[in-house]
């Protein structure tokens, strides 16, 4: 029987990071299951769900796991997600997953006031990017969103919008394809 484990990383970008975390799971017996990976400013954060036999103990699994990160100045962190599952998750399967694109002129606060849209609303978001662009004179976002199966999402985009009418938002919503 296997055991699953988030394992959630991030250093200092080097090429073969990858590489040796995966060798170090393959000799632990470890398979993964999901996995997300972004490099910001040169910095690299890595976040996955893997199965490991289960009978290994979690020290262990760290302690490996470390041993092969310690040449690329990895901090790791390991975490049992069965103890600590928010309760919202248990509601992801009455959700829809949505594309949300959001452009505009950069302000300070226009990130906060968009998103505080969204968490009025409870929605939550399951992926992002976002960067400055035109050499930080406007920003570009993408979010991926969990919205419940009957909610309005036409009502969230035009929030969104009349919220950024003074920076030039524009917003696009779709369903995640």
């Amino acid at each position: 029987m296997m055991r699953e484990w988030i394992i959630i990383m991030a250093a200092a970008n080097r090429a073969g990071i990858l590489a040796a975390v995966t060798r170090a799971m393959a000799e632990l017996g470890g398979d993964l299951r999901e996995a997300s990976q972004t490099v910001v400013r040169g910095y690299f954060t890595m976040i996955f769900s893997a199965d490991f036999p289960g009978t290994m103990d979690q020290n262990l699994i760290r302690d490996h796991l470390q041993d092969a990160c310690r040449p690329f100045g990895i901090e790791l962190t390991i975490r049992d997600p069965s103890s600590q599952i928010p309760v919202h998750v248990a509601a992801a399967a009455e959700t829809r997953q949505y594309r949300l694109r959001i452009g505009g002129r950069n302000e300070p606060g226009i990130l906060r006031s968009l998103s505080q849209i969204v968490a009025r609303y409870g929605i939550d978001i399951t992926g992002m990017h976002a960067v400055r662009t035109e050499e930080g004179r406007a920003f570009e976002m993408i979010l991926r969103l969990a919205l419940p199966v009957s909610f309005p999402a036409d009502e969230l985009l035009q929030e969104i919008e009349n919220a950024g009418q003074t920076v030039g938002v524009t917003a696009d919503l779709r369903p995640a394809g």
